[in-house]
């Protein structure tokens, strides 16, 4: 049970990361996209770019980092262990990301980088490692 509940609490971790790692994103790749058919960037919905990042983390979290965490959390007892899985699996889906936020047309006439998003993705999860060692360690559960 005190699993469970650690991982819920993990998810709002993982969607602050997460958003901030969708925006950076668009701030390194989806500034290099200057057409009107691409109406998904910051440029052109503000904040509400961030509502949408976020929306895609709470959905992204039950199906990707929910099992991981769980998995990682009761079998994983080294810690150096956990924080590779989590980035390289951030980076996998930092890749998975990158693909769905922008077209394979925008990808290849824009010049657009797959190793940017799986280096952000990667830090956000390396990121969310250290708030998950932080959280094991520092709140207990009933």
């Amino acid at each position: 049970m005190k699993t469970f509940y650690h991982c819920l609490i993990m998810w709002i971790p993982f969607i602050v990361l997460f958003a901030l790692a969708g925006f950076g994103l668009e701030v390194l790749e989806g500034r290099k996209i200057r057409t009107s058919e691409y109406m998904t960037g910051f440029r052109d919905l503000g904040v509400g770019y961030m509502f949408l990042m976020g929306s895609f983390a709470f959905i992204l979290y039950p199906i990707s980092f929910l099992p991981l965490t769980f998995i990682v959390s009761r079998f994983m007892k080294n810690w150096l262990f956990k924080v590779v899985t989590f980035t390289l699996f951030g980076g996998a889906i930092g890749a998975f990301s990158f693909v769905i936020i922008y077209d394979s047309r925008f990808i290849e006439e824009y010049n657009l980088s797959i190793i940017n998003s799986m280096l952000i993705f990667g830090i956000a999860s390396l990121l969310y490692a250290l708030v998950e060692n932080a959280v094991k360690k520092n709140i207990k559960f009933v």
